[in-house]
């Protein structure tokens, strides 16, 4: 006949013993996995932190050479409130010339009829494609234009 009921329970328990053996040589092989990632992903964040922290340094070491650099520089030369007063002066004296040449310019333009810089000026503002001129700037130029041409014919006669 077979096995009696001991033998039997004994056998069972066997297989059990050896089944929960098995299981537990696999979950000691997954621990062993799991803290291997977990250390992989500490390493990599280690990384991560350590090449954020070189790129910090370097930026800090350049703040630092620019920082020693604008500090050896040598202060500016102080100015010369006589050098600022002449500077000043000649500037004003240009202006005046200039003012002159202006004028002498405006004359002749009268003289001969060429149409003024104000005048074409203010004809281009009008004649622009990107300008929106307002009625007022509108007549202003037609008004100039007329008395361009007016003075222009006048000129003109003049010469002949």
């Amino acid at each position: 006949m077979g096995l009696n009921n001991t033998e039997r329970q004994a056998r069972w328990r066997t297989k059990r013993k050896e089944e929960i053996e098995r299981l537990r040589n696999v979950v000691a092989e997954q621990s062993k996995q799991l803290a291997e990632a977990r250390r992989e992903i500490e390493i990599a964040a280690l990384q991560q932190e350590n090449a954020t922290l070189k790129i910090a340094l370097v930026d800090e070491r350049k703040q630092h050479a620019a920082t020693k650099a604008m500090a050896a520089k040598p202060a500016p030369p102080p100015i010369d409130p006589d050098e600022v007063a002449r500077l000043k002066e000649r500037n004003r004296k240009l202006w005046l010339a200039l003012r002159e040449v202006n004028k002498w310019y405006e004359g002749e333009s009268c003289r001969k009829g060429i149409m003024t810089f104000a005048t074409y000026g203010k004809l281009m503002k009008c004649l622009h494609p990107d300008s929106q001129p307002s009625d007022a700037e509108r007549s202003e130029a037609c008004a100039l234009l007329g008395q361009w041409k007016q003075d222009g014919d006048r000129a003109r006669r003049r010469a002949h």
